[in-house]
Protein backbone atom coordinates (compact mmCIF):
# COMPACT_ATOMS: atom_id res chain seq x y z
CA UNK A 1 0.00 0.00 0.00
CA UNK A 2 1.57 3.44 -1.24
CA UNK A 3 1.19 5.75 2.06
CA UNK A 4 -0.23 9.59 1.41
CA UNK A 5 1.86 12.85 1.41
CA UNK A 6 1.05 14.15 4.83
CA UNK A 7 2.83 17.40 4.58
CA UNK A 8 0.10 19.44 4.59
CA UNK A 9 -1.11 17.96 7.73
CA UNK A 10 1.77 17.78 9.74
CA UNK A 11 2.64 21.76 8.64
CA UNK A 12 -1.64 22.48 10.08
CA UNK A 13 0.00 21.07 13.32
CA UNK A 14 -0.33 23.66 16.52
CA UNK A 15 1.91 21.56 19.05
CA UNK A 16 4.15 17.95 18.79
CA UNK A 17 5.43 16.14 21.16
CA UNK A 18 8.42 14.31 20.13
CA UNK A 19 7.96 10.30 19.92
CA UNK A 20 11.26 8.42 18.90
CA UNK A 21 14.03 9.56 16.23
CA UNK A 22 16.05 6.77 14.70
CA UNK A 23 18.76 6.03 11.89
CA UNK A 24 17.51 4.12 8.75
CA UNK A 25 15.92 3.40 6.83
CA UNK A 26 19.46 2.10 5.00
CA UNK A 27 22.37 4.28 4.69
CA UNK A 28 22.54 8.12 5.35
CA UNK A 29 18.36 8.67 6.32
CA UNK A 30 17.34 9.65 10.06
CA UNK A 31 13.73 8.88 10.99
CA UNK A 32 11.37 11.28 13.35
CA UNK A 33 7.77 10.18 14.76
CA UNK A 34 6.03 13.05 16.56
CA UNK A 35 2.73 13.24 17.75
CA UNK A 36 0.04 15.62 16.86
CA UNK A 37 -1.02 17.49 20.94
CA UNK A 38 -3.52 19.67 21.92
CA UNK A 39 -4.12 21.35 25.20
CA UNK A 40 -5.91 19.15 27.97
CA UNK A 41 -9.19 21.02 29.39
CA UNK A 42 -7.65 20.42 33.04
CA UNK A 43 -6.08 22.08 34.82
CA UNK A 44 -2.91 20.26 36.74
CA UNK A 45 0.09 21.18 39.10
CA UNK A 46 2.94 22.28 37.63
CA UNK A 47 5.54 19.32 39.09
CA UNK A 48 8.67 20.84 38.36
CA UNK A 49 9.83 19.75 41.57
CA UNK A 50 10.41 22.99 43.26
CA UNK A 51 7.25 24.06 45.45
CA UNK A 52 8.26 27.39 45.59
CA UNK A 53 7.92 27.44 41.67
CA UNK A 54 5.19 25.30 41.49
CA UNK A 55 3.25 27.98 43.30
CA UNK A 56 4.65 31.17 41.74
CA UNK A 57 3.48 29.20 38.88
CA UNK A 58 0.54 27.74 39.39
CA UNK A 59 -1.41 25.09 37.46
CA UNK A 60 -0.84 24.78 34.06
CA UNK A 61 -2.65 22.85 31.01
CA UNK A 62 -1.07 20.01 29.74
CA UNK A 63 -0.32 19.63 25.85
CA UNK A 64 -0.35 16.29 25.16
CA UNK A 65 -1.38 13.68 22.31
CA UNK A 66 -4.50 11.82 22.13
CA UNK A 67 -6.68 8.84 20.90
CA UNK A 68 -7.52 11.36 17.47
CA UNK A 69 -4.04 12.17 17.14
CA UNK A 70 -2.30 11.91 14.48
CA UNK A 71 1.54 9.94 14.72
CA UNK A 72 3.90 11.29 11.96
CA UNK A 73 6.42 10.23 10.54
CA UNK A 74 9.44 12.16 9.01
CA UNK A 75 12.07 10.28 6.86
CA UNK A 76 15.16 12.32 5.98
CA UNK A 77 17.01 10.76 3.37
CA UNK A 78 20.43 11.30 2.26
CA UNK A 79 21.59 13.19 5.47
CA UNK A 80 24.71 15.16 4.86
CA UNK A 81 24.20 16.13 9.14
CA UNK A 82 21.29 16.49 11.94
CA UNK A 83 21.25 17.04 15.01
CA UNK A 84 19.18 17.06 17.93
CA UNK A 85 18.73 20.42 20.82
CA UNK A 86 16.90 20.74 23.27
CA UNK A 87 14.30 23.45 22.25
CA UNK A 88 14.60 25.26 25.88
CA UNK A 89 18.18 26.06 24.56
CA UNK A 90 16.99 26.88 21.46
CA UNK A 91 17.16 30.83 19.64
CA UNK A 92 15.38 31.21 16.22
CA UNK A 93 17.36 32.10 13.05
CA UNK A 94 16.89 35.62 12.00
CA UNK A 95 13.53 36.29 10.34
CA UNK A 96 12.27 32.35 11.06
CA UNK A 97 9.04 31.45 10.07
CA UNK A 98 7.95 29.71 13.36
CA UNK A 99 4.39 29.47 12.35
CA UNK A 100 4.91 25.83 11.25
CA UNK A 101 6.59 22.84 12.26
CA UNK A 102 8.37 21.76 9.88
CA UNK A 103 11.00 24.38 8.60
CA UNK A 104 12.95 25.05 5.36
CA UNK A 105 16.21 27.03 5.61
CA UNK A 106 18.27 28.40 2.46
CA UNK A 107 20.61 30.18 5.01
CA UNK A 108 20.67 29.05 8.65
CA UNK A 109 24.00 29.08 11.02
CA UNK A 110 24.09 25.51 10.99
CA UNK A 111 24.00 25.40 6.76
CA UNK A 112 27.21 27.90 7.41
CA UNK A 113 28.69 25.71 10.23
CA UNK A 114 28.28 22.56 7.79
CA UNK A 115 29.91 24.79 4.75
CA UNK A 116 33.03 25.72 7.28
CA UNK A 117 33.38 22.15 8.55
CA UNK A 118 33.58 20.72 4.49
CA UNK A 119 31.55 18.06 5.06
CA UNK A 120 28.66 19.36 3.17
CA UNK A 121 30.60 20.36 -0.25
CA UNK A 122 31.09 17.79 -2.89
CA UNK A 123 28.97 15.17 -0.99
CA UNK A 124 25.83 15.31 -3.20
CA UNK A 125 25.16 16.72 -6.69
CA UNK A 126 22.30 18.75 -5.69
CA UNK A 127 22.61 21.71 -2.73
CA UNK A 128 22.07 20.94 0.57
CA UNK A 129 19.13 22.79 2.55
CA UNK A 130 18.36 22.75 6.40
CA UNK A 131 15.09 21.38 7.29
CA UNK A 132 14.06 21.57 11.22
CA UNK A 133 11.11 19.93 12.70
CA UNK A 134 9.90 21.60 16.10
CA UNK A 135 7.97 20.02 19.19
CA UNK A 136 7.39 21.38 22.41
CA UNK A 137 10.30 18.51 23.58
CA UNK A 138 13.08 18.95 21.27
CA UNK A 139 14.03 20.09 17.64
CA UNK A 140 15.80 18.25 15.06
CA UNK A 141 17.94 19.93 12.20
CA UNK A 142 18.60 18.36 9.61
CA UNK A 143 20.91 19.01 6.15
CA UNK A 144 20.16 17.14 2.95
CA UNK A 145 18.91 17.99 -0.54
CA UNK A 146 15.11 17.38 -0.58
CA UNK A 147 12.05 17.61 1.69
CA UNK A 148 11.32 14.68 3.80
CA UNK A 149 9.08 11.75 3.45
CA UNK A 150 6.04 12.83 5.72
CA UNK A 151 3.36 9.87 6.09
CA UNK A 152 0.52 10.08 9.28
CA UNK A 153 -1.68 7.48 11.24
CA UNK A 154 -4.18 7.80 13.93
CA UNK A 155 -2.79 7.13 17.56
CA UNK A 156 -4.41 3.65 18.11
CA UNK A 157 -5.80 2.86 21.73
CA UNK A 158 -3.64 -0.02 22.72
CA UNK A 159 -0.44 2.25 21.69
CA UNK A 160 1.13 2.25 25.11
CA UNK A 161 4.09 5.53 24.39
CA UNK A 162 6.34 2.76 23.50
CA UNK A 163 8.48 3.10 20.20
CA UNK A 164 6.08 1.73 17.21
CA UNK A 165 6.51 2.32 13.89
CA UNK A 166 3.14 3.87 12.06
Amino acid sequence: MTALDATALLAAERWLRFHDLRAGPGFGAVTLWVDAAEPSEDMVPLGSGSARIDRIIGPVQAIEPGLDSLRYQIVFRDCVAWGWRDESYALPEEGEDTGTALRRYTVSHFLEYARRAGFSEGMTEHPMEHFSVVTLDAILDVLCPEAPEVTARLIRHDDDGHRQEP
